[in-house]
C-alpha cells in the first residue's frame, strides 16, 4: 500500500500540472481571442466611417451636379431643351427598334 502511494505521488503531480497547464493554455486563448475580438471590432467600426464619409462624398458630388446643372439651364435654357428633345427623340427610336426587332418574325430562306 505505501509502494502504491509513493507510486501514485508522481502521477499526480504530473496530472497537476498538466492541468495548470491546461488551465493557462485556456486564459491564452481567451486574451488572443479578446484580442482578436477588439481588432475586429476596430476593422468594422473604421468600415463604417469609411462608408460614411464616402456616403457623405456621394450626396455633396451629387448636390454639386444638381447646382451645376440648375445654372447650366438658367444660363442657356433652349440648347438645354434641345438638348433634352435629342435625348428623348434617341431613347424613344432606340425602344422602337428594340420593340420591333423583338416582335418581328423570322424569315428562313
Amino acid at each position: 500500500m505505501l509502494k502504491e502511494a509513493v507510486d501514485a505521488k508522481p502521477v499526480k503531480e504530473g496530472f497537476i500540472k498538466n492541468a495548470i497547464q491546461a488551465a493557462e493554455d485556456v486564459a491564452l486563448a481567451g486574451l488572443k481571442v479578446e484580442k482578436l475580438k477588439a481588432r475586429a471590432a476596430n476593422a468594422i467600426e473604421d468600415g463604417m466611417v469609411d462608408a460614411k464619409r464616402m456616403v457623405k462624398r456621394g450626396v455633396y458630388a451629387a448636390e454639386d451636379l444638381i447646382d451645376d446643372t440648375e445654372y447650366k439651364i438658367k444660363k442657356d435654357p433652349f440648347a438645354s431643351v434641345g438638348i433634352t428633345f435629342g435625348a428623348g427623340l434617341a431613347v424613344g427610336a432606340f425602344l422602337g427598334w428594340l420593340i420591333t426587332y423583338k416582335t418581328r418574325p423570322c424569315v428562313k430562306e
